[in-house]
């Protein structure tokens, strides 16, 4: 019942389960896989029967039938009984005699291998334990119960129901391994798993075990290669931390601030893994997903299974057409979508979608009383695929009042008391949903609350973009004449200045805590070493207190503003205050981090000088314009408080529905109306648990049907690419490619910034930056804005900036042509 790895074929998997005979098949070929051996499926079964726990399982599985809850309950006292369970006086000699021939005391790693796991048409992996540098006989016999009990656990009993799996026809095996130190460790895809380019191989790598990675605590480097050995893309991850041997288990620490911007592999390194993933490839003749290590510049193969993905999340590239043929863009509906995508840069989910709708609506709404109807919205079918608004226009018997409309909506004292009346109405409705506790919510309280916000939702939109927005827009031309007498350069945007809106204060309270850090020469040295935000706030006082009153301040501040369920705010994730403040620490002073000196008091007088009699009207004006601005930036950052607890809302929800907290796996995939009415009924259907099922299939369908889409709205041929100025002005410098704030680390003063957005908490990196360039925005943008307040070139709206370019390129940045050449 314990078997040498040597002695395994891949075929064996009812013997070894899927892990052990792959890692059997790869010894006997001789590729460099760490020494081991496999307790069988048989030595699980028998483990059961000599415990009198096989009757108990089978009794169990017998009442509970297909009732999910049931099962999951019986499970759990398998698990148990497992756990107290004991080996046969002959099973436990033979596996300490097997332990004691890899070594004395020897740190090994424990891992379940189910015989269902790693089939081609099925993707069990990572649903039962694996235990690391489990040291010494006792402690190894504890941690196979602990992998025999993980078969029972929650997650694997549930997905087994849900793909057909007879409960009682699946077994497990035990892998014992021999553990290697390793100083790098990845995972290897044989095909490009985002790509699916079968010419190409993907390789994610960081320090120490490959835990950090399978475990998703880090973000690793990533190399995208060709099988000829060709580097195609480099993308360097912020391998904040590596998981390395403790005394007893294994530990988490920081990774060293230097090795963090290193790549983590070198040429050689890259080749080799190559090879090795080629003549794995090769022998069992399929796409590969691969784990290894390296220690002293040794590969060694720990695992390899089949790519059991492929298939299953294989797209159909006649869809993508398909949801692509009638898709005809004029001009103009091209550059509005431009800014539209800044929005929304990725595919929505149903219950996301029906959120942004509720805001989006409110400008077609708005539209339409003045006679106008415009189709601006992004549509979704019943499998959850999101495709542009066609942007058709027509009228409507209301186009008789769009001149009154207009009036009103150019009465700017008029829309000035409406906003202050409805901001301070939604701030009181806002404090009071404060107060509600998510976590003991009933689902009829959670249907009534989901309603509530939804509505709220679209009442703040309407009134933020008719008193706020439009009011701004219908005089913006108008403002940009009278501001451009002072200078042929500016632009009503210009009238922000100094303005002590939302994004102002964020960006104020991050520069000061950025100061007072280059003042204290300890906490800087924390920062930059890549000190979490929890060891910092444990560790220092000064930070501790700053950051408090930030969070008190800004913490519903989200890192994508117009989705609901997507979005984190600094609440959810502070690390996101850190990444923020660590490149502003390579300025070469403090004054360095003050803001733009540009005198918004000195632009008035001038005004004033050019007006004269006129100046006191045109002031009162202005002063309102720059209030709506404010109003812009406060209301969105309540509908970013309130989409806060709605994210605790839809969690609760799937937890009570779904017994799990992963709602973007779950609810999520349903419509808001078809989500209500289950909460009313108090269960999903089946043809709830059908559409869920569907449109999370669907997901990556959709994620390439909306990617795609982009290409109908952006350039992408030629060397040039084109889009829309931000802010003038040329710059000839070396691309840093920023994708979240979790790779801010990586700019430095003088690089122009490439993105695919910004938004208000990226303003630092502004500081440090001679350019910006982004794939998606407009010149109402937030990149643009900033872009013009610190005198720097920008050109937004090019598409595939991001793709097209790479960290370290040279390239040209061309603000007053609106284009971007690589040099």
């Amino acid at each position: 019942m314990i078997v040498d790895f040597i002695n395994l074929k891949k075929e064996d998997i009812l013997i070894a389960g899927g892990k052990g005979a792959n890692l059997g098949e790869m010894t006997a070929a001789n590729i460099n896989v760490p020494r081991g051996f496999v307790l069988t499926a048989d030595s699980y079964k028998d483990y059961l029967r000599n415990n009198n726990i096989e009757p108990i399982i089978k009794k169990n599985i017998e009442d509970a039938a297909n009732d999910e809850n049931k099962l999951i309950e019986a499970a759990a006292s398998f698990r148990q009984l497992i756990k107290n369970g004991e080996f046969s006086e002959e099973v436990r000699k033979e596996i300490e005699y097997k332990y004691s021939i890899l070594g004395e005391n020897v740190r090994v790693a424990v891992r379940s291998s189910a015989t269902a796991e790693d089939l081609p048409d099925a993707s069990f992996a990572g649903q039962q334990e694996t235990y690391l540098n489990v040291r010494g006989i006792d402690d190894l016999l504890v941690q196979i119960r602990n992998c025999y009990a993980s078969l029972w656990g929650n997650r694997a009993v549930s997905y087994r129901l849900h793909q057909g799996y007879d409960q009682l026809a699946v077994s497990i095996a035990v892998v014992i391994q021999e553990m290697v130190e390793s100083q790098k460790a990845g995972v290897l895809f044989t095909v490009n798993p985002v790509s699916k380019k079968e010419d190409e191989m993907q390789i994610n790598a960081s320090y120490g075990l490959g835990e950090s990675i399978v475990s998703g605590r880090v973000t690793p480097d990533t190399y995208v290669v060709n099988k000829k050995g060709e580097i195609l893309d480099i993308s360097i991850g912020s391998k904040a931390s590596q998981i390395i041997y403790g005394d007893k288990n294994t530990v988490e620490v920081e990774v060293e601030a230097a090795k963090k911007r290193e790549r983590a592999l070198n040429d050689d390194e890259i080749r080799g893994l190559i090879k090795a993933g080629l003549n794995i490839e090769d022998h069992y003749d399929m796409p590969m997903d691969i784990e290894w290590a390296i220690r002293d510049g040794q590969i060694y193969i720990l695992q390899a299974r089949a790519i059991t993905t492929l298939k299953n999340n294989e797209i159909d590239e006649g869809k993508v057409k398909a949801y692509l043929k009638d898709m005809k863009l004029s001009k103009g509906t091209r550059e509005n979508l431009g800014f539209l995508l800044e929005k929304m840069p990725f595919a929505y989910r149903p219950l996301d979608y029906d959120f942004m709708i509720a805001i989006n609506d409110q400008k077609g709404k708005i539209f339409a009383e003045g006679g106008l109807v415009i189709n601006a919205n992004p549509q979704m079918d019943q499998d959850g695929i999101q495709t542009l608004p066609d942007g058709s226009k027509s009228i409507n018997k209301n186009i008789f009042k769009i001149l009154k409309l207009v009036k009103k909506l150019k009465d700017f004292d008029y829309c000035s008391d409406m906003c202050r009346e409805f901001m301070a109405q939604y701030e009181a409705d806002l404090n009071k949903i404060k107060d509600i506790d998510f976590d003991q919510m009933s689902l009829g309280e959670a249907s009534s609350f989901l309603k509530y916000s939804y509505q709220l939702t679209k009442k703040l939109a309407y009134d933020r973009f008719k008193y706020a927005l439009f009011p701004t827009m219908i005089v913006f031309d108008k403002y940009s004449k009278i501001i451009k007498k002072v200078d042929p350069s500016y632009t009503a945007f210009d009238f922000y200045w100094g303005l002590d809106n939302k994004t102002a204060l964020v960006n104020n309270e991050i520069s000061l805590i950025g100061q007072r850090i280059l003042e204290d020469t300890q906490l800087k040295e924390a920062v930059l070493s890549g000190a979490s935000y929890n060891d910092l706030h444990a560790k220092f006082e000064g930070f501790r207190r700053m950051t408090d009153e930030f969070l008190k301040n800004s913490g519903y501040k989200s890192d994508y503003n117009c989705y609901c369920l997507e979005a984190k705010t600094f609440f959810e994730e502070p690390d996101r205050i850190v990444n923020i403040i660590r490149p502003m620490l390579n300025l070469d002073n403090k004054n360095e981090l003050n803001t733009s000196k540009k005198d918004y008091n000195d632009l008035m007088e001038k005004l004033k000088s050019i007006y004269g009699n006129k100046y006191s009207k045109l002031e009162k004006d202005i002063e309102n314009f720059r209030y709506f601005h404010i109003v812009r930036e406060e209301s969105q950052y309540l509908w970013e408080s309130l989409f806060f607890y709605v994210r605790r809302c839809v969690r609760r929800i799937n937890l009570l529905l779904l017994d799990s907290e992963d709602y973007r796996s779950g609810v999520a995939n349903l419509f808001l109306k078809d989500l209500v009415k289950a909460m009313d009924r108090g269960y999903l259907s089946d043809e709830d648990k059908d559409n869920i099922r569907r449109r999370q299939e669907n997901f990556p369908l959709a994620t390439r049907v909306w990617e795609e889409s982009k290409l109908q709205v952006f350039d992408a041929k030629g060397d040039i690419l084109k889009g829309v100025s931000g802010s003038t002005g040329s710059v000839l410098g070396r691309v840093c490619i920023i994708r979240d704030t979790d790779e801010f680390y990586k700019m430095q003063k003088g690089d122009i910034l490439v993105c695919h957005l910004t938004d208000p908490e990226w303003t630092p990196l502004f500081k440090l930056a001679s350019g910006v360039v982004a794939d998606t925005g407009g010149a109402l943008s937030h990149a643009a804005i900033v872009a013009r307040e610190f005198n720097i070139p920008a050109v937004l709206g090019v598409g595939f900036a991001t793709s097209r370019f790479k960290d370290g390129d040279m390239i040209e940045v061309d603000g007053d042509k609106g284009t971007v050449r690589g040099m």
